[in-house]
């Protein structure tokens, strides 16, 4: 969800209410989790002696969920021999998240050793109209979520910005970009597309009946679940795929708060295509040796 979207009562103040800056307002906003993590991890990346890697293992960065995504997906592709991954928004709108996911892939390429490409994917002139009633249309209106070209790609450096419509290029890409795909499989996607039928569109690319341009399991983030039920929007979508793929199941990251530091909200939008019949999703990535749990006592 967009920071600042007041676009319902489900995801800003209730119906008819503006903020007008007063502490009932300052009380609304601390009254949700996002607020407060968001806050709290401003504050403790100022305390002395948080530095970058802290910030990072602690999830204290902006767009923790996006870090997580990429950390997730160099980990990967360094324990199956990958020398590279490719980490994927589908989505861009200003352009804020592309920037800050170039940013994680700068810290973990370092970290891990394993070069990372950052792809984004945007129609480029704000929304389209809705299609279909699940596509979300009482939240998001046409042109919303507008991208100011110029000013994007001045500060894009070598991340890659695909502008047109997704059912033209995302399948285009794929076509023409073979060799960087394989040498560089996708490991993370970040879906913020808000509508059913163009997250159903972006599913093409697990669509796809060959690996070679994907891990064997791939994380995913899912932007705009909060406020929707399972039968609209994005969670339809998954569902849709998930009844004709069921070799490629896309599913929630069960458990995964308990695992995460500060028990963060964004836990519950991160799922993973598991891709059973890839060559590789057999493969052990944990230490050869395996882990074990001698008795105790």
């Amino acid at each position: 969800m967009r920071r600042g979207s007041g676009t319902s009562a489900q995801k800003g103040h209730p119906f008819g209410r503006r903020p007008t800056g007063g502490w009932a307002d300052t009380v609304w906003d601390w009254s949700k989790s996002g607020t407060r993590d968001a806050a709290r991890n401003r504050l403790l990346r100022r305390l002395p002696g948080v530095g970058p890697a802290t910030a990072y293992r602690f999830g204290l960065v902006e767009r923790p969920h996006y870090a997580y995504g990429v950390r997730r997906a160099t980990e990967s592709a360094a324990r199956l021999g990958h020398r590279g991954v490719t980490v994927v928004e589908f989505g861009v709108a200003g352009g804020n998240g592309l920037l800050t996911l170039a940013e994680h892939a700068r810290h973990y390429a370092a970290a891990t050793g394993v070069a990372v490409r950052v792809v984004g994917f945007d129609g480029g002139v704000g929304m389209p109209p809705a299609k279909d009633p699940r596509d979300l249309p009482y939240l998001f209106g046409p042109g919303f979520y507008a991208m100011d070209h110029a000013r994007l790609r001045a500060r894009l450096g070598e991340t890659e910005l695909v502008i047109g419509d997704l059912d033209r290029t995302l399948p285009d890409y794929l076509d023409t970009h073979t060799r960087e795909l394989r040498e560089n499989p996708v490991g993370f996607v970040a879906l913020d597309l808000d509508h059913y039928t163009s997250t159903t569109t972006a599913l093409e690319l697990f669509r796809r009946p060959d690996h070679g341009h994907l891990l064997p399991r791939v994380t995913c983030y899912l932007d705009d679940l909060p406020g929707t039920v399972e039968q609209i929007g994005e969670a339809a979508a998954i569902a849709d795929f998930n009844a004709a793929h069921p070799t490629r199941p896309i599913g929630r990251v069960l458990g995964l708060r308990a695992f995460t530091p500060f028990d963060p909200p964004w836990a519950d939008q991160i799922y993973a295509h598991h891709r059973l019949d890839h060559p590789d999703y057999p493969t052990l990535e944990a230490g050869a040796t395996g882990s074990q749990l001698p008795l105790t006592g």
